[in-house]
């Protein structure tokens, strides 16, 4: 048997780590001195390595006792795999809920970049509403149902475009050009500084949509929200999609008439 000093500088834990788990009951001294000296026999020194393994993968103290609490060998193992097993899916629903609340930060300072902190509200309801759907690896994709008015073709290019919230360089490209836009509502849509703009929003999302301005056109109108209705994407309201609409209207229209001069 060894004293609890040496056990203590064997395990790199402190004496009063010791003390702590005899008076909790999660590991006895095989014997206990007149003098107060506690000594530990191999069967402590093994229950302690236990301890010490289960501590190190995430284990609670209460948890660890229930487990240890178990005294029957021939079950021993199967209890231990089931406990750890667990433990997995503890551990998967964890990060399931950071990977979540992390889209939901980037959401947030998406839509702070679009249009800013006074309309937070959208995107808090439109958060409270995919709170029930599943993460598909960072992102919660968008959905597409059996009545969308979408081919399967289209269907396939629109899963490819990057969703708010996600980590995608195009996106943050997307991102800049859109609150740059915003923050001209004030001004005319006509201007040649908001036609220039109007010229690499209309490029970036002609590149997103492979191309297609048709589809481009088409989903444009799907995610415009009705007169007082909250916004279907974060940060297209009503107002912001009818400034884009002069923007890139002008700018299409003009386009055209260089075209043919």
């Amino acid at each position: 048997m060894i004293r609890i000093g040496e056990l203590a500088k064997t395990a790199n834990i402190s004496k009063r780590t010791l003390y702590h788990y005899e008076q909790i009951e999660l590991l006895q001294p095989a014997h206990i001195s007149e003098n107060g000296y506690r000594y530990y026999d191999s069967q402590a020194i093994l229950r302690l390595q236990k301890i010490l393994l289960l501590k190190s993968i995430g284990y609670t103290l209460e948890q660890i006792k229930g487990l240890l609490e178990n005294k029957h060998s021939a079950q021993e193992d199967d209890h231990w795999i089931a406990s750890l097993n667990e433990q997995i899916e503890l551990i998967e629903q964890k990060k399931e809920e950071l990977s979540r609340k992390q889209y939901y930060l980037r959401s947030t300072i998406h839509a702070i970049r679009l249009k800013g902190t006074e309309n937070l509200q959208d995107l808090t309801h439109i958060i409270s509403a995919m709170n029930n759907r599943p993460l598909s690896g960072e992102i919660i994709p968008a959905e597409f149902t059996e009545d969308s008015p979408f081919t399967a073709k289209e269907t396939g290019i629109l899963q490819h475009l990057p969703v708010l919230g996600s980590n995608s360089q195009r996106l943050e490209e997307l991102v800049d050009i859109m609150g740059q836009a915003a923050g001209m509502m004030s001004s005319s849509p006509y201007s040649s500084e908001a036609q220039a703009l109007a010229g690499r929003l209309y490029d970036k999302a002609l590149e997103l949509f492979e191309g297609d301005a048709k589809l481009l056109d088409k989903y444009w109108e799907q995610i415009r929200p009705a007169d007082g209705a909250e916004p279907v994407v974060m940060g297209m309201d009503s107002a912001m999609m009818s400034f884009i609409d002069e923007m890139i209207g002008y700018y299409l229209g003009h386009r055209e008439e260089n075209r043919h001069e």
